[in-house]
């Protein structure tokens, strides 16, 4: 840039010198008269007068824009003083609220409103500020304000819904998650939390088109939606059950069964409404299929039932016949043990309690080998053995959240900890489960991400 501005330069002094040689070898004079008087002159003396007036009005011209433009510019010069020191406090206010100093982030903000004359930049911290000091009503006030600025109309709702969960009012955190949906539909804590509050609720059919709208825009992924429709079905199933409804509750667990047979939920409803309605081969057929992807201890008395056997004796070759079809899972050994328990063939049952105890049996097989023992009449001794190992086995399964960890007794739709939907897992927290080496185990389900705020269930599941 130095090289060109030089080259300019030198180019129009060599054009001013060319231009006075051409002018001295040239001579001439030039006469006006005007009003009485005369001018005589040289043309180069003439030439030179006329670029001195040329430049002298330039210079004129340029004094006056000065002068006029002055104030204004100084007051442009001061506004743009006035905007770097109102940027420089908000940053200072952002760091303490990373810092998690509330009272320097709303000094801070105080100071960049007044510098400011846009307050949406403003409003998130001070927002930010008042709830690191507690100030609620003060947080509240600024998220409030926010809904009326297009561009932080969605922050402000996101504010809201989070005090409306932390008060614990769920009907409005549930409006504000609605015109958060509408705003932006594609936004994964929106879909999520909305979903949730849906199915905290209730309202099972609002959250199907939620999760369906989340399907898709690539919010859910579908094998997670797939899981996530069938247990809606499952519970649009009890409800169309209590209102009467059978077919309907029929066909909606037949649907979630058919989505997500790998669903311990969705194959004991589909099983439950087939016997009840007669249908007690297909209910054994069912298990059988749910079973193979996903055993469960509930759905061995069903199975039973299903069967009409009452026999002790004839009923270990039924359930011989359900754990055929996943003969590797440690269920299936447990049922089997259980069931000879009960018909009294105490060496069958601790037969199948070894397989399933292997190297270090969880809880459940301990209490049952205990209790083989002693109805065998065996050595007192193994019987306070076997109690006594309780204490250091491994946990049992049982439904555990994949979002919370929280432990549940029964299944449930919604975790009573986070409030998260379908996220209840038979599971034990260690890797006790299959009779097969770790890499050969099936991964575990996929769970929906965690909500915005824990929210009681207000259903009970089974």
């Amino acid at each position: 840039m130095t090289t060109l501005r030089t080259l300019i330069w030198f180019v129009v002094a060599a054009v001013a010198m060319l231009g006075a040689v051409w002018l001295a070898e040239r001579p001439g004079s030039l006469t006006a008269e005007w009003q009485g008087w005369r001018l005589d002159t040289s043309v180069g003396a003439l030439l030179v007068t006329v670029v001195v007036l040329i430049l002298v009005s330039i210079g004129a011209w340029l004094l006056y824009r000065w002068i006029v433009g002055a104030p204004g510019a100084l007051l442009e010069g001061w506004g743009e003083s006035r905007r770097r020191r109102g940027y420089r406090e908000l940053t200072q206010g952002l760091a303490a609220v990373a810092a998690g100093d509330g009272a320097e982030a709303q000094k801070h903000a105080r100071k960049a409103e007044q510098l400011l004359s846009e307050p949406a930049l403003t409003l998130l911290l001070s927002a930010q500020a008042a709830q690191l000091t507690g100030d609620r009503d003060g947080a509240q006030r600024a998220f409030n304000a926010m809904l009326e600025d297009e561009q932080m109309a969605f922050l402000g709702l996101r504010g809201l819904i989070g005090q409306a969960l932390r008060d614990g009012d769920q009907s409005k955190a549930l409006a504000l998650a609605e015109r958060a949906f509408k705003l932006r539909p594609q936004t994964p804590w929106v879909v999520h939390s909305l979903f949730d509050m849906q199915a905290q609720t209730g309202q099972w059919r609002a959250a199907q088109e939620t999760l369906e709208s989340g399907i898709r825009r690539k919010v859910v992924t579908q094998d997670k939606g797939r899981a996530l429709k069938a247990l809606l079905e499952v519970e649009r199933s009890r409800e169309a059950e209590r209102e009467g409804r059978t077919s309907d509750a029929l066909a909606l667990a037949r649907e979630a069964f058919g989505l997500a047979p790998e669903r311990i939920a969705a194959t004991q409803r589909l099983a439950e409404l087939q016997i009840k309605t007669g249908d007690k081969k297909k209910a054994m057929r069912t298990i059988e299929r749910g079973w193979a992807v996903a055993p469960h201890p509930d759905l061995v008395p069903l199975y039973l039932e299903a069967s009409d056997e009452s026999e002790a004796l004839k009923r270990i070759g039924v359930v011989r016949k359900l754990a055929g079809q996943n003969p590797a899972d440690i269920e299936s050994h447990i049922a089997l043990a259980q069931a000879s328990l009960d018909a009294g063939l105490w060496g069958e049952a601790r037969r199948h309690l070894e397989t399933a105890a292997g190297t270090n049996p969880p809880v459940r097989v301990c209490r049952l080998m205990a209790e083989v023992e002693e109805r065998a009449q065996s050595d007192p001794a193994k019987v306070h053995d076997w109690l006594a190992r309780v204490a250091d086995a491994p946990a049992d399964r049982s439904w555990r959240c994949g979002s919370c960890g929280a432990h549940h007794e029964a299944w449930r739709p919604v975790c009573e900890s986070c409030g998260a939907f379908g996220t209840l897992q038979w599971r034990a927290p260690g890797t006790y489960g299959h009779i097969l080496p770790p890499e050969a185990q099936p991964a575990p389900a996929l769970s929906p991400p965690t909500p915005t705020s824990p929210m009681p269930s207000p259903t009970t599941g089974s």
